[in-house]
């Protein structure tokens, strides 16, 4: 088992998962998203619910060609192992949020009292998804720790063929915006929870966890109109991906002109050491500035956005939502399954220094 350390943390934190099946025996209530990624369906076919556990499904509703194909290739996977009684649909209609905050929360809620552990997949869902889930469950089993599963993919878009067809060089900005899942950006969605507080006389710093939509970006960037700018840039897990940094970058290195700007590198996988950035400028502008987080970036920088939140409560969460999603340009293909273990939530405040994360031993 290979364990991913973060510098500033004092152990690992985020864990591979040799056996998702063993993991999975192990959950009362197993929560995904039907998503068309294949990185989204690959801990629900790889792995084992017992008879009496229980399975909630997000559906995704919305006009994107074969979508409910996709959702009924979950379906079927899932009464493999539970009988219908067992599984429980929760649709998302289009970025309506707030809907389904209320449904997921009832189907919570109807479930048994005796549904203690529970396993969140968050490979196929976006960004404000994997929020508003994770509060919503930790609001509901407080007492309880969670386990946060992510695939990452074999194969992401752009591909490495495609970068290197747009030459330039490191220091370069890039004009050709390359093809993404994410189609142009529509709207910035702030969930009624995730509001945070801004105070009428703080300056706004915008927390950009960047990535490669840089047209979310620039959609975020125009609502706020930060006087402090901070582009955390994404290194991958996968040193063979560490081309994917120089293309972040290069996508947004015309925002770091214009306006104040700090620039720091996280690991995309790393929850602990993006918490650790967050709160070291967290304690050096809170005095001054309200905070803002898009996170636009990996799936486990989402996780850490929201359990900053978590801590947080004044930050602001924001989510630049695109148009639609293009499921030709999604990542192809399932790689390493990794595990993250969030301790309860009403422990959180116990203590200053305490892990908001542990191992599964």
């Amino acid at each position: 088992m290979s364990d991913h350390l973060d510098a500033k943390a004092t152990g690992p934190l985020v864990r591979e998962v040799p056996d998702v099946a063993s993991l999975l025996l192990q959950t009362d209530l197993f929560l995904l998203a039907g998503g068309f990624e294949d990185r989204a369906f690959a801990a629900l076919s790889r792995g084992q619910l017992r008879a009496e556990a229980h399975c909630v499904i997000v559906r995704f509703i919305n006009e994107v060609p074969n979508n409910r194909a996709v959702f009924l290739r979950y379906l079927a996977e899932a009464r493999k192992h539970l009988d219908d009684s067992h599984i429980h649909i929760v649709g998302l209609k289009g970025s309506d949020i707030e809907a389904f905050n209320v449904d997921l929360s009832a189907a919570l809620a109807a479930l048994p009292r005796d549904i203690r552990s529970v396993t969140i997949d968050v490979s196929g869902m976006p960004a404000h998804l994997i929020c508003s889930v994770l509060r919503i469950v930790r609001e509901h089993r407080s007492r309880e720790k969670q386990v946060i599963l992510y695939t990452s993919a074999r194969e992401y878009t752009p591909t490495r063929a495609e970068y290197d067809q747009i030459g330039g060089g490191p220091q370069d900005d890039i004009e050709l915006v390359p093809r993404s899942l994410a189609l142009e950006m529509s709207d910035n969605l702030i969930p009624d929870a995730f509001k945070g507080y801004r105070s009428q006389a703080a300056k706004a710093c915008l927390v950009i966890f960047a990535g490669y939509e840089v047209h979310r970006a620039a959609g975020v960037i125009d609502a706020i109109n930060p006087s402090l700018l901070l582009l955390l840039y994404g290194r991958p897990g996968d040193p063979t991906l560490a081309w994917r940094l120089e293309l972040s970058t290069r996508l947004h290195k015309k925002f770091e002109r214009g306006r104040k700007t700090a620039v720091e590198v996280v690991s995309t996988l790393s929850v602990a050491e993006s918490l650790a950035t967050l709160e070291r400028y967290y304690n050096f502008l809170i005095d001054e500035y309200d905070l803002v987080i898009a996170p636009i970036s990996s799936k486990m920088e989402t996780v850490a956005a929201y359990l900053f939140w978590e801590r947080y409560g004044e930050t602001q969460l924001i989510f630049p939502i695109p148009i639609g999603y293009d499921p030709a340009n999604c990542p192809q293909g399932a790689s390493t399954t990794y595990q993250l273990v969030l301790d309860p939530r009403r422990t959180l405040f116990k203590a200053e220094s305490g892990s908001l994360l542990t191992d599964v031993e």
